[in-house]
């Protein structure tokens, strides 16, 4: 079997196909919005600009204003409005209310509607990665969006086994693996995995054996460390890393591990440049900027996810011609240290080579954005510690600073501790103090 013949029509559609559905899609769902989203509304009249005045892709992108998570807020908080601006509660299509996970800010309220968007992606996403009708599946999942089932997997004949992110329940999914044989875990993440690594260690087990039914897991909330990927390969358990299509959708590897689709039958991307917020070529660094071609409940147009990204519109392995991109971290994380330019994701590798900070579990400190200084906060495993903590903390000081070629400060903190700082699946990776 070839990869394009598990796909649905929609998703082996031509970029041509893809450009003529996106361009009538952006045309009813702008409309929407001017009349059911009260910030979009807003933001479009002090614009000066109607739905009417959209009539192509170029059009929209030269035209519409955009919007970002503070315009929510202060929306929110300016009229008392849970939604932020972005909803219009319909009566028989509200199913519920989630919530972002509120890792860079407070967490959001999210509407979800009958047919959630993020389900379509994950279900074509679940299918693609070998689940079928009459399967099961291992579901944990963490807090965005809140609800705890996907009604997406039903629709497609799967049955969920469900935990809650816990160290008390990864015997609970162990056994439930080893029972039940599922073939998909949705979703994975650094502190689950640091769990089952931790199980695995301490009883016996063998993890060949537990995942060996197993053709993949979805991986979110943060990259997948190099550390985390060589232990789940060594598994045998694939993993499909899985981040946010700004709060629009999700958007997850195929089983060519070469970015995110997002699926554009479902969003409208493209990349901004986050000073001049002019547009930038696909292949070139900007800031993924998101709009919904579904979502009638959360009618997001024009959103500023601040995640700087690389777009990839050029045809996929896995048969898919839906766009592809990189994510390269947070703008809001990127920070300057004597002129250099340092993200999160460079500090990870350095610090899950030593046994006791395995976790990379870690935080830059951030009083402002540019620094003589970088300041890490480091969690460690008190259980792991082979030397005193002075020396683990001079050890990790001399390999980042060598790495990085910066003045640093590393404070070292139990790791459970930083991990009471952020939703369960992962943490802040910089902080105010």
């Amino acid at each position: 079997m070839t990869y394009p013949d598990v796909l649905e029509p929609i998703e082996r559609a031509t970029r041509a196909e893809l450009d003529a559905h996106q361009e009538a899609a952006l045309t009813a769902i702008t409309r929407h919005a001017f009349e059911n989203a009260p910030l979009v509304r807003q933001q479009w009249d002090a614009a000066g600009l109607a739905p009417s005045a959209i009539k192509s892709l170029a059009d929209f992108v030269a035209k519409a204003p955009l919007i970002d998570k503070d315009d929510v807020r202060r929306f929110r908080d300016a009229h008392n409005d849970p939604s932020g601006g972005m909803s219009k509660l319909l009566p028989g299509e509200t199913m519920s209310i989630g919530t972002t996970s509120g890792t860079t800010g407070d967490p959001t309220p999210v509407p979800s509607w009958i047919v959630a968007p993020s389900e379509i992606g994950y279900s074509r996403d679940i299918w693609h990665i070998g689940a079928r009708p009459g399967d099961f599946l291992t579901h944990m999942l963490f807090t965005f969006r809140g609800g705890h089932r996907r009604r997406g997997n039903a629709q497609i004949g799967i049955s969920e086994i469900c935990y809650s992110i816990a160290p008390e329940e990864v015997a609970r999914a162990v056994d439930g693996s080893l029972r039940f044989r599922p073939t998909v875990w949705s979703m994975c993440s650094t502190p689950v995995l640091l769990m089952l690594e931790g199980y695995f260690e301490k009883t016996g087990v063998d993890p060949i054996d537990v995942f060996s039914s197993y053709k993949g897991a979805i991986f979110g909330g943060e990259p997948l460390s190099g550390r985390l990927k060589a232990l789940t390969d060594s598994w045998g358990f694939e993993m499909f890393e899985t981040t946010s299509l700004g709060d629009v959708a999700g958007a997850t590897e195929c089983r060519m591990h070469d970015g995110f689709h997002a699926y554009e039958d479902i969003a409208f991307i493209e990349a901004i440049d986050p000073v001049t917020r002019e547009p930038v070529a696909d292949g070139e660094i900007g800031e993924l900027v998101v709009t919904t071609l579904v979502d009638r409940m959360t009618p997001l147009i024009r959103y500023a996810t601040g995640d700087l990204a690389i777009i990839d519109r050029r045809p996929c392995g896995c048969g898919r011609n839906h766009a592809r991109f990189k994510v390269m971290g947070r703008a809001s994380d990127q920070i300057l240290v004597n002129g250099r330019s340092i993200l999160p994701r460079e500090i990870m590798g350095l610090v899950e080579v030593h046994s006791e900070t395995r976790g990379a579990l870690f935080q830059i400190v951030r009083t402002e954005r540019e620094m003589a200084t970088l300041r890490l906060r480091v969690g460690y495993d008190t259980a792991r510690l082979s030397c005193t903590a002075d020396a683990l903390r001079l050890r990790l000081h001399d390999q980042i600073t060598g790495a990085l070629g910066v003045p640093l400060a590393v404070e070292l903190i139990d790791e459970q501790e930083l991990l009471k700082l952020g939703p369960p699946h992962k943490i802040p990776r910089v902080t105010k103090a």
